[in-house]
């Protein structure tokens, strides 16, 4: 009796959570999105489609060092399942990931590539530098408080981050600034200070005493996660810094950086659903409830295939209207482009789902061999020379897309199999 009555009880907490991240989700989306309209404005083209390439290094390593956070995020939930603390380790594992970061930026500025991508300016580069400390501690912020339960400060923190750079560019704006990359790229880094606001709470949800983890094993799920979720951002959010560095000319590909950007709104549409993905996940596995995990997953096949042919409809038809209307007739793209972008996001909202469903089970080279061959299929695509450079850097995002959800879906339902076959060897 207990158990059915506390069922109404906990669905209806789960429901207040995701009601509650979804509110602070969109309201992030929609800020993002009004600061890159208001950015594209304030800037030429020529210029905005160089801090979309700066734009997408920034966040490159802010997705990489993300997917530590779903790792602070599954131990965070195991410990507050054990009534314990968070363990020091996970802040081990930030420490490691951002020192790594370092090092890949100044590996990227020693090639002709990555100079070309900040322009030889010391000011982006110092910012770049900048943003990673300020994730380092957002993301341990935000892994800590989702793990714990802690759902209104983790969604403030989410609200507060866009919000927080629309204050900095009305700064710069009200002051009377010409508009310059490195000034949208100071509005852009700003942001992620707003964890300023709960340093103190998440400094004391750590257990500081813990045992400390071994550096050989941190570093191994370092690297697994570092390198998967790099590969992540190199479709998503680093995509414009990939095409142009394969392509050659950003320039060129201004229209197609467009509207990847307004494209990736629709995510926010999953985002809560995948927050609550890692904790949800983790408490499913250690009760042992591997049908739950393969009903989802074939919930999330047939929905994003239903989401993607509604969301490639209706990119076709409405698609260069409102890209237009939102950035400017400069920014027109043909319907078939915004009817494969808005598709290909769809799928890959999907694709996200399921990595996050690999952090939880703890599949971490699994999830990076599946990201390998996305961004794989996406450079062989780029590479094609018969074709224009717009062409070549659409099809690469729509292959990397579709590559990525199949991946994902199969090592999902691998990992399933081999939990009921390990159950089923235990029961022996």
């Amino acid at each position: 009796m207990a158990d059915s009555a506390g069922a109404p009880e906990a669905g209806a907490v789960a429901g207040s959570h995701l009601g509650l991240l979804s509110s602070a989700f969109f309201a992030s989306s929609g800020l993002g999105l009004l600061l890159l309209v208001v950015i594209a404005r304030w800037l030429t083209p020529a210029d905005n489609a160089h801090f979309q390439a700066v734009w997408g290094l920034i966040f490159a390593f802010a997705s990489v060092m993300g997917a530590l956070e779903q790792e602070v995020t599954r131990r965070a939930t195991s410990a507050h399942l054990d009534g314990h603390r968070t363990p020091v380790g996970v802040v081990q594992s930030v420490l490691l990931a951002t020192l790594a970061c370092v090092v890949v930026l100044g590996a990227l500025l020693a090639t002709p590539q990555g100079r070309a991508v900040v322009q030889g300016s010391i000011a982006i580069v110092l910012l770049t530098l900048f943003a990673m400390v300020n994730f380092v501690v957002l993301i341990l912020s935000r892994g800590i408080l989702l793990g714990r339960g802690a759902i209104r400060p983790y969604a403030a923190l989410l609200a507060g981050e866009g919000a927080l750079r629309l204050v900095v560019l009305g700064v710069l704006l009200a002051s009377g600034l010409d508009g310059t990359v490195v000034w949208a790229v100071v509005a852009t880094v700003g942001g992620s200070l707003v964890w300023v606001f709960v340093v103190v709470r998440v400094a004391r949800e750590i257990d500081w005493s813990s045992r400390r983890d071994r550096w050989r094993e941190v570093g191994g799920t370092v690297a697994a996660l570092a390198t998967a979720n790099g590969l992540s951002a190199l479709v998503l959010t680093g995509f414009p810094t990939v095409a142009a560095t394969i392509v050659g000319n950003a320039a060129d590909l201004a229209v197609l950086f467009a509207v990847i950007t307004l494209a990736r709104a629709p995510l926010a549409l999953l985002a809560p659903v995948q927050a609550l993905t890692v904790p949800t996940v983790v408490r499913w596995s250690r009760d042992g409830d591997t049908r739950r995990i393969s009903r989802a997953l074939a919930q999330i096949a047939g929905g994003s295939a239903v989401v993607a042919l509604a969301g490639a409809a209706v990119g076709y038809v409405l698609g260069p209207w409102a890209v237009a209307l939102v950035l400017g007739a400069d920014y027109r793209p043909s319907a078939v482009m915004a009817a494969l972008v808005a598709g290909a996001t769809c799928v890959m909202a999907g694709a996200l789902l399921q990595a996050a469903a690999l952090v939880a089970l703890q599949r971490y080279w699994q999830l990076t061999a599946c990201w390998a061959v996305a961004i794989a299929g996406a450079a062989v695509v780029m590479l094609a020379p018969p074709w224009s450079p717009e062409d070549r850097g659409l099809g690469g995002f729509t292959v990397a897309s579709l590559a990525a959800f199949v991946a994902t879906a199969v090592a999902v339902r691998l990992s399933v199999v081999a939990a009921d076959q390990g159950s089923e060897a235990g029961g022996h």
